[in-house]
C-alpha cells in the first residue's frame, strides 16, 4: 500500500523585501555610486590640471632659457682679450641695445667674423601668440616687425613679453614672459577661475659689456 508523504506546510509569513524597501536600496546604492564617481572624476581632474600646469611651466621654461641665453650675448665680441690693453675706450660696434619698441629687444653681437646674421631681435607676435627670434646681417633688416624663427611650440600661447633696464644698468637686462596653455581640456574651459592658469616667469640677464 502506498504512504503518502507529509509535506511541510508553508510558512505563514515569507521572508522577503517590500517594493519600498527595495526603491530604498536602490536610491541609496545609487547614490553611493554617484559619490565614488564625483571623486573619480575629481582625482582624474587634478592630475589632468597638475600634468598641464607641469608642462606649461616646462614650455615657458625652455622659452625663457633660449631668450635668456642668446641675450646674454648681446655686445660680445669674437675676441675680447684682443681689446685689452688698447688703451682707451674699446671701439664695439655691436655695444647698441634698443629697448624702445614695446614686447621687443634689438641687440648685436659678433657671431661670425663676416657679420652673416650678426644682428638680433628678440619680440612677441601677438597674432600668433609665439615668440621670434630675428636674426639678420645688418641692423636695419633686425627690426622688430621682421619675419623670424619662433621659439616657443603650439601647444602654449605667449601672451606678453617685456625687456626693462632696471636703474639704466647696461649689463642688466630684466625680462618678464607670460603664457598659457593653447587647447585647455573642455573641463577647464567651463571653469575659467580654476584649472591652469596664465604663468609667469621672470628672470635678469648680465649681458656682455666689452667697450663702447
Amino acid at each position: 500500500m502506498l504512504t503518502r508523504r507529509a509535506q511541510a506546510p508553508a510558512p505563514a509569513h515569507a521572508a522577503g523585501f517590500t517594493l519600498i524597501e527595495m526603491m530604498v536600496a536602490i536610491v541609496l546604492g545609487l547614490l553611493v555610486v554617484g559619490a565614488v564617481l564625483a571623486f573619480i572624476v575629481s582625482l582624474v581632474r587634478a592630475n589632468s590640471e597638475t600634468v598641464l600646469s607641469t608642462r606649461l611651466n616646462q614650455e615657458m621654461r625652455a622659452t625663457m632659457a633660449l631668450i635668456s641665453n642668446d641675450v646674454r650675448r648681446a655686445r660680445g665680441l669674437i675676441d675680447p682679450i684682443a681689446a685689452v690693453g688698447q688703451g682707451g675706450a674699446v671701439a664695439n660696434p655691436y655695444s647698441s641695445i634698443d629697448l624702445t619698441t614695446a614686447n621687443c629687444m634689438r641687440y648685436s653681437y659678433a657671431e661670425s667674423t663676416g657679420g652673416a646674421t650678426n644682428y638680433r631681435a628678440v619680440r612677441l607676435d601677438a597674432a600668433t601668440g609665439k615668440v621670434v627670434m630675428v636674426r639678420a646681417s645688418t641692423a636695419g633688416a633686425a627690426a622688430c616687425n621682421s619675419a623670424g624663427t619662433a621659439l616657443n611650440t603650439d601647444g602654449i600661447e605667449i601672451t606678453a613679453l617685456t625687456f626693462t633696464n632696471p636703474g639704466g644698468n647696461a649689463r642688466r637686462i630684466d625680462v618678464v614672459l607670460t603664457g598659457r596653455l593653447r587647447n585647455k581640456p573642455a573641463f577647464m574651459r567651463e571653469n575659467a577661475g580654476g584649472g591652469v592658469t596664465d604663468k609667469t616667469i621672470r628672470q635678469s640677464v648680465s649681458i656682455r659689456s666689452n667697450g663702447t
